[in-house]
């Protein structure tokens, strides 16, 4: 069963290949203007690498936003136009969930006591206007760590969430998204004290989360019709009518 995930959500386009439990590779690449030269190529260049074929593809995962509405457009059009009429099953990923879960893995993996952690998932919409949500660690009924968000996905200031993490009792708050990369400084210059930073390397999306999540069952299925971006918030042009 080969899995392929892909994101051109923010500026890094992130591509991966999965099959029968083995990562066969996986494609970084960060762009300074748009996905739409380079995706292709990086995408050929992946199934070359790994000597498989679009047509062993059985499932596609892929980022439809928050983020980039140029990006977020970009990954959705390249898996409907190589996929058009291919016995293949969708599943869209949200990005700031994939984050969110992301942090979870990687804490899940060096931390024994995570419960009652915070995620707080930030996507830059520039500007220090940040896509977020928030997510926390639980116990469910089989004493096993799970992720459950907490606030719904939205599009704020960044002071905002500064103030409210500030605000805050909770002194376990772990932040994740490239937000956190572009806004460090004033992040740790606010509230160092009461959060805790990923490395660098961890804080962007890695598509190999969305296959993480794909065999946990944390993704919708959807069709190549109904498979649309979710921008969280209207386009400048849209804005821009009313």
């Amino acid at each position: 069963m080969l899995t392929f995930a892909i994101t051109t959500t923010t500026k890094l386009a992130g591509l991966s290949l999965h099959k029968n439990g083995k990562y066969l590779g996986e494609v970084k690449v960060e762009v300074a203007k748009t996905h739409s030269t380079t995706i292709l190529e990086q995408i050929d260049r992946l199934f070359e690498w790994t000597g498989t074929t679009l047509d062993e593809v059985e499932n596609v995962l892929v980022s439809i936003g928050p983020g980039s509405f140029t990006g977020v457009r970009i990954a959705i059009a390249v898996v409907k136009g190589l996929f058009f009429n291919k016995n293949v099953r969708f599943f869209e990923v949200n990005e700031l969930d994939a984050l969110a879960y992301q942090a979870f893995y990687q804490l899940k993996g060096i931390k024994n006591d995570i419960e009652n952690v915070k995620i707080y998932s930030l996507i830059d919409s520039r500007k220090e206007k940040v896509y977020a949500a928030v997510y926390q660690v639980q116990k469910n009924l089989e004493n096993e760590f799970e992720l459950k968000q907490i606030k719904d996905y939205e599009v704020r200031k960044l002071d905002n969430i500064i103030e409210e993490i500030n605000d805050s009792e909770n002194e376990k708050n772990y932040l994740v998204g490239d937000a956190v990369l572009n806004y460090k400084g004033k992040i740790i210059e606010k509230i160092a004290e009461k959060v805790k930073i990923f490395e660098d390397n961890s804080l962007k999306i890695s598509t190999t989360t969305f296959t993480e999540m794909f065999f946990d069952e944390k993704l919708k299925e959807t069709n190549i019709i109904d498979l649309k971006p979710d921008y969280l918030e209207k386009s400048q042009a849209e804005r821009d009518k009313k």
